[in-house]
């Protein structure tokens, strides 16, 4: 019940703060576009960014922290404020960083269901798990020439254009309330002079409980979504291989009650050019049905595993619990969760097209 009192407390004092009043005058307002939340010797610490800009144009950009730490969330934004000359805004974050011991530790969604709660912020906002602790992340030295906040959001957003899921503050917030479905996140690593997007973070309610390697994030993304671009390597044996690039993907789940059980079927088309290749010899018609053979074979292989790999963990990001309850009238979904996700049987089906073989024929 404390915490619970703690939480709740921590939700107005951050919401009053969120709001700017009108009193206040630009120059005289510390806004806060990145938040970085870290447990560090039992204790929270959150982290706030703010990009200053200079009045010379010749002048760069310059990045400012403020850290403040305590035993529970309720007094944080009070310490945030205590630190700031300036009055601290909350409104306009852009983006918010969670280290993954935080996450899978004390949950994420306290935070997050705070930060929503605050009229004046963005619901495209971008969350993401860190590696690193996210105030060194936050207070990194990166080899670009824009605000911190920004890298990261166009990080993150250009990702998702690419390899990875759509995964906005509305994104989680809609998979954590959705009955029969599991949030995920990005997953960001500190690397030499920048920071990589490594993985897809898996949630069980709130924690985080599993990370996706990039390639089966990104195999993860064709079974949810429709996708145009992505760049995905076959290799055929040990002397063959090929990569498509801007390949497209398009799945439909079907759900059917039968009288022996609810079965579940998922069609995934795919097409795309080919990008390189090695070992293999001219693209006739005979080569190509054989690559397109191949790559439905593979393909339909690595979704069924992944799909597996989902019931083992008792997960569910995909949403097939979700799709379920939508074509099943009555469904207990908890029932459902326990005794019969882990074992149902999913049928995958891949059609995979070559359209091009470019510049490598």
């Amino acid at each position: 019940m404390m915490k619970r009192i703690c939480i709740l407390s921590f939700m107005v004092i951050f919401l009053v703060g969120g709001c700017s009043p009108t009193s206040h005058h630009v120059e005289e307002i510390f806004y806060i576009q990145a938040m970085g939340h870290d447990l560090e010797d039992g204790e929270y610490r959150i982290t706030g960014l703010s990009t200053i800009f200079m009045a010379a144009e010749e002048l760069m950009p310059e990045d400012k922290t403020i850290n403040v730490s305590g035993e529970s969330l309720e007094n944080l934004y009070d310490s945030l404020q205590a630190e700031s000359p300036r009055y601290v805004d909350t409104g306009r974050t852009r983006v918010h960083l969670f280290h993954e011991d935080f996450a899978s530790q004390e949950g994420v969604f306290p935070s997050l269901d705070t930060i929503q709660r605050n009229p004046m912020i963005n619901q495209d906002m971008q969350v993401a798990i860190t590696r690193e602790p996210a105030r060194d992340m936050l207070e990194g030295d990166y080899d670009f020439d824009q605000p911190i906040f920004r890298y990261l959001k166009e990080l993150i957003e250009q990702n998702q254009e690419e390899q990875m899921p759509q995964t906005s503050l509305h994104d989680f917030m809609y998979n954590y309330y959705a009955e029969g479905a599991d949030a995920y996140l990005p997953m960001l690593e500190l690397k030499e002079g920048h920071v990589g997007v490594v993985g897809l973070a898996l949630f069980q309610e709130d924690r985080l409980v599993e990370t996706l390697t990039l390639d089966d994030a990104q195999n993860f993304r064709a079974l949810i979504e429709s996708t145009e671009e992505g760049t995905v390597h076959m290799a055929l044996n040990e002397n063959k291989g090929v990569s498509f690039h801007r390949l497209s993907s398009d799945s439909d789940w079907t759900i059917n009650q039968e009288p022996d059980g609810t079965h579940v079927q998922v069609d995934v088309e795919m097409e795309g050019p080919i990008r390189q290749s090695y070992g293999i010899e001219g693209y006739g018609q005979e080569n190509i049905e054989q690559l397109e053979q191949g790559a439905t074979e593979e393909f339909e292989r690595r979704f069924s595993e992944l799909i597996e790999q989902f019931q083992e963990q008792n997960i569910d990001p995909i949403g097939i619990g979700e799709r379920v309850g939508q074509n099943v009238r009555g469904l207990d979904i908890q029932q459902w969760e326990e005794e019969v996700y882990p074992d149902i049987d999913v049928e995958v089906n891949v059609d995979f097209t070559i359209d091009d073989t470019g510049a490598v024929e």
